[in-house]
């Protein structure tokens, strides 16, 4: 009989242990999309709820979509407990079209903050987004109070984390990329060395093509800088950027249409390549002289025009393949996966998708298809070098 009370009081310990312990524990987020009819500077503290999100543990990410606004948006977030400042944590908002700068007020204060996605030199190669730090902490009944931009639709994660994990998160993707772009650098070498050797333009193309693909990889990864001279932030880090993705498209045109002859095997194709690859120059040429103008726009014709370059492409590779192209086969290896995660990239940013590995993913496809079309490259060098040895008239 004692033991069965000692074993009820231990029960009900451990039961009014939990009751008591969950509320202290949780931090849940709350995120509301305000009402807010006409465009608003200041925040807006007695607007209504359009929508409501709260995460049911505090370490879980709300996902929320927002529609094209001119007037931009209103978010409201909250929590259900106090944080003290010497936890260091940070309000994380992640998305594949965060783009332009965030208005923010910290909790319960009226001074806005300017915060823009590539402030503090993080990396932002795997995610784009904004990181809102939280120096002074956050009481319950204060609120933080977020505008953002509206010309373009956007999906967002919002999440609380430390600084530290952040941090680590960041180190991990510039290490990433680090890595990446060292393979990326021994077959730009590579390739390189046979150009010198044959002098074909298939090997100079591709050259063109690793080197803007790795620079636009450091440029994300915020492992080298352009000068503050040469203009605004967001031009030094996203027009760089996207100048060095363009002309990578470019080269990886020219060096398919020669390494698939497709001027042998589709000639219509061809052309019509070329013609994309000069629609690129021009696009690239906006960006260059009105980039202001064209900034929260620019990426969608960029991504539009990369989708058809994909589209023809596999197209092209697989009937080259069939036709009997020596080297299509590669080709298709190597170039199907990385592809497939350009697609899923170029699709995200017109919100019809949120993959979250899909940078991730890209960067290892673009390091999986350069060693398989510089395996390629290295046998089509030998073999026009036997060729050559077998044509040449034999010594007297």
């Amino acid at each position: 009989m004692r033991a069965s009370w000692i074993s009820a009081w231990i029960a009900l310990s451990i039961a009014l242990a939990a009751v008591f312990a969950t509320p202290a524990a949780a931090q849940s987020l709350t995120v509301e999309v305000l009402r807010v009819d006409q465009l608003q500077r200041e925040r807006p503290l007695s607007a209504p709820t359009l929508a409501r999100w709260t995460a049911a543990t505090p370490k879980d990410t709300i996902r929320l979509e927002l529609p094209r606004q001119p007037i931009g948006h209103w978010l409201r977030l909250t929590v259900d407990r106090d944080i003290g400042a010497g936890e260091r944590r940070t309000v994380s908002i992640a998305g594949a079209r965060t783009y332009g700068s965030l208005s923010y007020y910290p909790p319960g204060s009226a001074r806005r903050t300017v915060i823009s996605p590539v402030q503090h030199d993080q990396s932002t190669l795997l995610q784009l987004g904004w990181d809102l730090p939280l120096s002074e902490g956050w009481k319950r009944g204060d609120a933080i109070y977020l505008r953002m931009q509206g010309h373009i639709s956007s999906a967002l994660s919002l999440s609380l984390s430390t600084r530290a994990e952040m941090a680590r998160k960041h180190e991990s993707d510039r290490r990433f990329a680090i890595l990446a772009y060292s393979a990326l650098l021994l077959m730009t070498l590579l390739v390189a060395g046979l150009w010198a050797t044959t002098r074909e333009a298939v090997y100079l193309y591709y050259c063109g093509y690793t080197v803007c693909i790795s620079c636009y990889m450091l440029l994300l990864s915020k492992l080298i800088e352009i000068p503050i001279s040469w203009g605004s932030s967001a031009a030094r880090h996203d027009g760089a950027a996207w100048a060095a993705a363009t002309l990578a498209t470019v080269f990886q045109i020219a060096f398919s249409l020669r390494f698939l002859e497709l001027s042998r095997w589709l000639p219509r194709i061809a052309a019509i390549l070329r013609a994309i690859v000069w629609l690129n120059l021009a696009w690239l040429l906006v960006l260059l002289t009105a980039f202001q103008t064209v900034y929260m726009y620019w990426y969608l014709g960029g991504n539009g025009l990369l989708l058809a370059t994909i589209v023809l492409l596999v197209y092209s590779a697989v009937v080259a393949w069939r036709r009997g192209a020596e080297y299509a086969g590669y080709y298709l290896l190597g170039w199907t996966p990385l592809m497939a995660f350009a697609a899923l990239i170029a699709i995200k940013t017109f919100g019809l998708g949120d993959i979250e590995w899909a940078e991730r993913g890209l960067v290892v496809a673009v390091v999986l298809e350069s060693g398989v079309l510089v395996l390629a490259l290295t046998q089509r060098a030998a073999a026009r070098h036997r060729h050559t040895l077998k044509t040449r008239p034999a010594p007297p």
